[in-house]
């Protein structure tokens, strides 16, 4: 009893020896501004702090989103792992707990032809048992693979998070750009109709010897620049439905329009960022590399108690009985009267039995040890993968600012140009009519008009895209 005793205090002091490794994230240590110091209003909320559902106010879109976020297959693969990771968490969980099995049999042997007197012509033995073993979780091994495995869990739900978080982005930037292709179509079709219009006047003009034929082949060489843009146009638009439709679980199909591109959620000059440090909250990457460190942790701890002895207590309780028959030949002459053995029963029979078990490895070939080492590795490369997934969020941010800032500007400007383009073309037709200009002029005019409108839909369109792009930087687009 003396050493029983003296043997649980060893093992309880040696666990108290066995270091916990630290499960805090290391300091990132973040900027206190994204540009070197805080923006003005940073303080103030911050646009991520947007639902998804309020930013993006088109009904259409919302309904697009939606869908995706429950039928898209990179969605249910990243949900199908979170409910593996959870039942991992079972199994490591159940590991701590005892473990019951229960055990019943019934053997029967029958012996054919000659057999040796002593054995029987048949014997039938039912048995059943019942036995117990839990393995005592001195220095929190169990206990510590049930924490890895929970921080996996957490991980692998934060990565389901992040497919869901970048899959809002996806959609709605899709669905910009097919907005916008559906802006230049409708540019172009306007174009050849004004161009075929202007063809006419000019085929007049020829006619009447008011302009030369030069003037009408320019004039066919205007709208022939546009025509040959749209079957272009018509198989982005076709593609482009086709990409979205995947987004959304969907084989290829029609997709429906709402708003138009230019309505498309707000562009303030001054978007609100917050403050930096709010990105390790709210970015789900972020959250996913914590999660990832704390069950490198984990294994360490795992790792170490590798090293120190295991100790399990078992046990162990059963009953049965045997039932034999037959005819024993050849038996001496004093034991003639046991040659006939009929309906010889045997039992019950009982065993019950307790089985503690003590195992310490005393030699592995140092693998144990490599085990630890492996396993601080990991760890060490889950902080860098942490920090530099801090980092990177950090910076998507700061391009994205960036890039939203760049094309803002660009799309005033040209804006400007093609209100400009746009009178000119007015005039040089006006020009035009009155004599005092060559029709080349105009088709200039008309070329630079064109591509002023186009350019002008696709810098919205980039405006736009650095919005979405500055959201889901921040953190925006998260379902609660």
């Amino acid at each position: 009893m003396k050493l029983a005793a003296l043997f649980f205090a060893l093992t309880y002091l040696f666990a108290s020896c066995v270091p916990k490794t630290p499960t805090s994230p290391p300091d990132a240590q973040l900027p206190a501004g994204y540009r070197g110091a805080p923006l003005p209003g940073a303080s103030a909320p911050s646009l991520a702090d947007l639902p998804w559902k309020t930013f993006y106010e088109d009904p259409v879109l919302q309904a697009l989103i939606a869908k995706a976020l429950t039928h898209n297959y990179n969605a249910q693969l990243a949900y199908a792992a979170v409910l593996a990771a959870a039942a991992n968490v079972d199994i490591t969980h159940a590991n701590q707990l005892p473990q019951v099995g229960a055990t019943v049999q019934a053997p029967f042997q029958a012996t054919l032809g000659s057999k040796a007197a002593s054995v029987p012509s048949f014997e039938f033995g039912p048995e059943g048992s019942i036995g117990a073993s839990y393995t005592v979780d001195l220095f929190g091994k169990l206990k510590s693979a049930t924490a890895a495995s929970k921080a996996q869990l957490l991980a692998s739900q934060e990565a389901y998070e992040t497919v869901l978080w970048s899959l809002v982005a996806q959609v709605a930037g899709e669905y910009f750009e097919l907005r916008e292709l559906d802006s230049v179509l409708a540019i172009s079709l306007s174009a050849i109709t004004d161009r075929e219009q202007s063809l006419r006047l000019v085929k007049l003009r020829v006619q009447y010897g008011e302009s030369s034929l030069q003037d009408q082949l320019q004039a066919e060489q205007s709208l022939y620049e546009v025509t040959e843009e749209v079957p272009q146009i018509k198989q982005n638009i076709a593609q482009t439905e086709a990409s979205l439709s995947v987004l959304l679980g969907d084989y290829p199909h029609a997709i429906e329009r709402g708003r138009d591109l230019e309505h498309q959620i707000d562009m303030p000059a001054l978007p609100a960022t917050g403050l930096p440090s709010q990105l390790l909250a709210r970015r789900p990457d972020v959250r996913q590399a914590d999660a990832t460190l704390v069950a490198a942790d984990a294994q360490i701890d795992v790792a170490r108690t590798l090293l120190l002895p295991s100790f399990t207590f078992g046990g162990s309780a059963g009953v049965g009985a045997e039932y034999s028959t037959g005819t024993f030949p050849n038996l001496p002459a004093v034991l003639a009267s046991l040659a006939k053995v009929n309906n010889i029963f045997y039992g019950p029979t009982g065993l019950f039995a307790l089985v503690p078990q003590l195992t310490q490895t005393i030699f592995a070939g140092g693998s144990l040890k490599a085990h630890v080492r492996l396993a601080e590795a990991q760890q060490r490369e889950a902080v860098v993968q942490y920090l530099q997934t801090v980092q990177n969020g950090f910076t998507d941010v700061v391009n994205a600012l960036a890039a939203y800032d760049g094309q803002r500007a660009f799309r005033v400007q040209q804006e400007l140009y093609t209100a400009a383009s746009i009178e000119s073309t007015r005039l040089a037709k006006i020009r035009y009519s009155e004599g005092q200009a060559s029709y080349l002029e105009v088709l200039d005019a008309e070329t630079r008009e064109y591509q002023a409108q186009v350019s002008t839909e696709q810098a919205r369109l980039n405006e736009r895209v650095a919005m979405v792009q500055l959201y889901l930087a921040l953190g925006g687009g998260l379902t609660p």
